[in-house]
């Protein structure tokens, strides 16, 4: 119920200006409707500059809620709106306020507006108000719900945890995690709700509770396992893939390396060069491709010891189809195929990790998205003493990431180049790997 001492205060306090007071009518009528002046008062003068239109009933109160339109205003909103029914019915239930400003003479009017009224700025409130303790009680009950499940997560022994160790290290933070904390955390994009955040904490709670249980698991069982009955299958499918970027992010390695079999959707990864898997072995020679699944299952080492890691197709195809290169300058490549994605990051820390790998050659575009693919490659590389050369427009070699972005930023004031325009000959690769 609003007073209207309530009413006075809240138009006082957003709609007035320096020097300005509301002055009522002597006499208020039984019409819900009533003009009160807007008065400015300096040291010589009582001036009336505007009147503002209230519904005044007493005990005005919402019977219904506002309509869609109103729930998009603030109290800074000023509308210009048709003189209708409509535009005095949400006059008349307290909605809105009627603002009218005259001219220098007092008279004559200058602009008419129409301003949020208090019982709208009463119901936006609480509703703002129902809605952070909605958010609070999801946020408890998901802190609540991973406390009892991380419990059974940290009890289950093997490979599978370690491999799920920078996921369960993050979900126990978020057991101390305020609303305030939850917001600020840079993991999550910037445009994601407060609801989607918490969305994504049951998912990846989900994801590390079925993948310490079972060795391999379709999508659907995720949502399934976590909601029990009807549609629990189809929980996390809206946000599907944003979900699983997320977690390869927490992880360091691709959903299928943990146990997600099959997600729908084949990730290739094209390269040429000598490369040996427990059930593939490939010949250098041609473009061959291999997938995020086979990735994840199988184990691959290259006798080769020169890796180039080159951000175009083109490139690729190019080098693999120079007779003898690869064979001849003992070089495997991989094609990041734009920005660098999970499961390469997982391929080439296998190569690494597995092989006699003693250079990395690094090849992007030369623009900016360019710059960015090629500090993903140098990351990707983050832990292995090896020898790391960048390819220059001018085909000089650097071997210093922090020389070879001052190189690129300076380039990208005035020029931006694609790497096939500077791809050279076979020539200047084997120059290249030889510097």
């Amino acid at each position: 119920m609003n007073t209207s001492d309530d009413i006075l205060s809240f138009i006082s306090r957003n709609y007035l200006k320096k020097d300005e007071q509301l002055e009522m009518p002597t006499l208020i009528s039984d019409d819900s409707l009533v003009d009160i002046d807007i008065v400015k008062r300096t040291a010589r003068t009582l001036r009336r500059v505007g009147i503002i239109t209230v519904s005044w009933q007493d005990g005005l109160s919402a019977e219904e809620p506002p309509e869609q339109q109103l729930l998009r205003w603030t109290v800074g909103k000023r509308a210009l709106l048709d003189d209708n029914q409509q535009t005095f019915d949400w006059l008349s239930k307290g909605w809105i306020v009627k603002e009218v400003r005259f001219k220098q003479d007092g008279k004559s009017v200058d602009r008419i507006y129409y301003r949020m009224g208090y019982l709208l700025y009463v119901q936006l409130i609480n509703k703002q108000k129902d809605t952070e303790r909605d958010i609070i009680d999801q946020f408890t009950f998901y802190q609540s719900e991973a406390a009892r499940r991380m419990e059974e997560i940290m009890c289950v022994p093997g490979e599978r945890m370690l491999q799920l160790k920078g996921l369960t290290v993050f979900l126990t933070d978020s057991l101390a995690w305020s609303i305030g904390t939850l917001k600020d955390q840079a993991v999550f994009p910037a445009n994601w709700s407060v609801s989607k955040r918490i969305h994504s904490l049951h998912f990846l709670l989900a994801f590390g509770m079925i993948s310490c249980t079972k060795e391999i698991f379709d999508w659907k069982e995720i949502g399934a396992q976590y909601y029990p009955g009807i549609g629990g299958s189809k929980a996390f499918d809206l946000s599907k893939i944003e979900f699983l970027n997320m977690l390869e992010t927490l992880s360091g390695q691709p959903a299928e390396a943990l146990g997600m079999i099959s997600g729908g959707q084949i990730t290739p990864i094209y390269f040429a060069g000598t490369l040996e898997g427990k059930w593939s072995n490939f010949q250098a020679g041609p473009v061959h491709a291999l997938t995020n699944i086979s990735v994840s299952q199988d184990q691959y080492s290259t006798a080769a010891t020169t890796l180039w890691l080159v951000e175009n197709r083109a490139v690729l195809t190019r080098m693999s189809a120079e007779p003898h290169f690869l064979q001849e300058t003992n070089s495997v490549i991989i094609c990041v195929d734009g920005h660098i994605r999970s499961v390469h990051h997982y391929f080439i820390r296998q190569l690494m990790n597995s092989s006699s790998i003693g250079q990395v050659i690094l090849w992007s575009d030369y623009d900016e998205a360019g710059l960015q693919i090629a500090r993903e490659m140098y990351q990707s590389l983050s832990g292995h003493d090896v020898r790391h050369k960048w390819i220059c427009p001018d085909h000089s070699i650097l071997t210093s990431w922090p020389e070879y972005q001052k190189r690129m930023e300076d380039l990208l004031q005035y020029m931006k180049l694609e790497q096939e325009i500077v791809l050279g000959e076979a020539e200047d690769w084997r120059s290249w790997i030889n510097h």
